[in-house]
């Protein structure tokens, strides 16, 4: 996802908080650490704050993004002289590397396999390289720390999702404690240009009938006056994957039962790859019709979810499959084009039989790993106990309400009033999240959506989360956060989350090419529609049989 999507984020990315510590919760009187059965005991007693100082090392990968100011560093900054003022914990970098073309992952593989100084807390959003530092045997299992010292509003957070455990769990055993971020973030639902639905007096799209019938009208009677070929009713892209996040035609095999490239619940209680399934034929074949009839771009197999945005910022395209949020950006854009262009979020068209279906996202983001040896893994929990109980959604009034940092991420006039950026002394705020030791802070996975729904009944903004999701999203998000909760059902997550299967290292590669070929070959016409049984014998046989064995044993040892 391109950088620019960082930049709507980054309102809620700086949520800054605070409730009236409660008291870090988790048994903070405890005397020991809870240990896996290898960890040496060790006296290590939580506290809210640490006299003499503790020691936590750690490894940055800046996110290309993160500003500074003051002259500050990821290793010396607001945050850091914070950590130590507040709580004791003196923050101690090993290495620092700015995280553009995977060099964070690089050079945390380079440190694992030269015998380096490894970090005792690291955050790794990279799932395989989470999985080689679990295999590794540095990291020790965090489930029982967690048990001990989490906060409980940190542990009821863990509990919306049941399954958020599960990419991170070895024999039993939480070898990693999940990055919550917020409830739906990537899930989608359709953005349609309202002003051509009125001009042509049409009703938004139901169906999957129905939306051809608003494709075509977008096409060859265009309320703007467009060209036929300039006009892109629908604009999907599927260049590097079927299930994606922005222009995403998953769906559209959703209407007929199945959702490609994700492992989904069959109809026996197993879990089955979504592109084998035999309702596949039927949604390749509608996107070939469509692609023939000129309703979605005829360069879509070369088209990555970036792209698609273009005809929709352009305003020459008439519907955009994407996130709740997009109002903000990219559609937001629009007007600089097309000043009077009015997109409206719709619900995700339904099939022959009344099926919908649409790929649904985790609510975590990456993984926190404890090293074995930590001498004191408590005071993590202290660090990040504070910022859940006190800044992933403070009460109105907190201490924090205007942002974290005063001079950082906000400034307040004389009268205590914030200051907006622009007029800001410096005339910059900066996203301090980013400096923090989990990136992103800390996230509640529903407390955005609650904000939103809030704002879409009409109620003002009162708290910080409230006034930080309608300041900072575009002016339909709480509308679209409604209409995607109102098809919550359809919601469908990928449901193998667990660590590469051994035939998956050797066959995955192969398989992955074998689909995007065939696939492409059917919707351009290279080669008919019976390819795909072909198609599903050869990937069952060339590796996907084994692999989904592989992947049940996985689920029913997680489930």
């Amino acid at each position: 996802m391109g950088t620019k999507r960082w930049g709507i984020k980054g309102g809620l990315l700086a949520l800054c908080a605070g409730l009236a510590l409660s008291g870090c919760g988790g048994g903070g009187t405890s005397s020991e650490t809870a240990e896996s059965s290898d960890s040496p005991k060790v006296e290590n007693v939580y506290k809210e704050s640490y006299d003499p100082p503790v020691t936590i090392t750690t490894a940055w990968g800046i996110n290309p993004i993160a500003e500074f100011k003051n002259g500050e560093t990821i290793e010396n900054n607001v945050a850091t002289k914070w950590a130590k003022e507040k709580f004791g914990i003196d923050i101690k970098s090993l290495w620092s590397v700015t995280d553009a073309n995977n060099a964070f992952t690089t050079k945390m593989r380079l440190s694992m396999s030269s015998g380096q100084e490894m970090p005792e807390i690291v955050t790794v959003g990279d799932d395989l390289l989470a999985q080689d530092l679990i295999d590794s045997g540095m990291y020790q299992e965090a489930g029982p720390l967690f048990d001990e010292y989490a906060s409980d509003t940190w542990k009821k957070a863990m509990e919306l999702d049941p399954n958020i455990w599960n990419p991170y769990t070895r024999d039993g055993k939480r070898m990693g404690i999940p990055i919550l971020d917020y409830a739906y973030n990537n899930d989608y639902l359709l953005w349609i240009r309202q002003d051509w639905l009125d001009k042509l007096n049409l009703q938004a799209p139901k169906t999957i009938d129905e939306l051809e019938t608003v494709m075509e009208a977008f096409k060859t009677d265009n309320p703007d006056g467009l060209a036929p070929d300039k006009v892109i009713p629908l604009s999907i892209g599927f260049k590097t994957t079927m299930n994606t996040w922005m222009g995403d035609p998953s769906w559209i095999f959703g209407a007929y039962g199945t959702l490609p490239q994700q492992w989904n619940m069959g109809e026996d209680g197993k879990l089955e790859y979504g592109s084998v399934n035999p309702a596949m034929k039927e949604g390749l074949v509608k996107i070939k019709d469509w692609l023939d009839k000129g309703y979605i771009p005829q360069e879509a197999a070369l088209w990555d979810a970036n792209k698609t945005a273009e005809p929709a910022v352009a305003g020459t395209a008439g519907i955009i499959p994407g996130p709740y949020w997009m109002s903000g950006w990219p559609l937001q854009d629009t007007e600089q084009n097309v000043p009077d262009a009015v997109w409206k979020p719709i619900a995700i068209p339904s099939g022959p039989d009344g099926t919908a279906m649409r790929h649904g996202t985790k609510f975590s983001n990456g993984v926190i790993l404890i090293k074995k040896d930590m001498a004191h893994p408590e005071a993590f929990f202290t660090y990040q106990n504070y910022l859940f109980d006190n800044y992933a959604d403070p009460a109105p009034g907190s201490p924090y309400d205007y942002g974290l940092f005063e001079g950082y991420d906000y400034e307040l006039d004389a009268q205590g009033q914030p200051i907006p950026g622009e007029e800001s002394k410096d005339g910059a705020y900066v996203n301090v999240t980013l400096y923090l030791l989990v990136h992103d802070g800390a996230r509640i996975p529903d407390a955005q959506m609650k904000a939103l729904l809030k704002l879409a009944d009409g109620e003002e903004p009162v708290s910080k989360m409230e006034k930080d999701v309608a300041l900072n999203y575009g002016p339909e998000t709480p509308a679209a956060a409604k209409v995607l909760l109102s098809q919550e059902e359809i919601s469908k997550k990928n449901m193998f989350t667990g660590p590469t299967t051994e035939t998956m290292k050797s066959k995955l590669d192969y398989l992955n090419k074998m689909e995007n070929q065939v696939f492409n070959e059917i919707i351009y016409g290279k080669s008919p529609v019976d390819a795909f049984d072909a198609f599903a014998q050869s990937w069952q046989s060339g590796g996907g049989e084994q692999i989904t064995q592989e992947v049940n044993e996985w689920y029913d040892s997680v489930k």
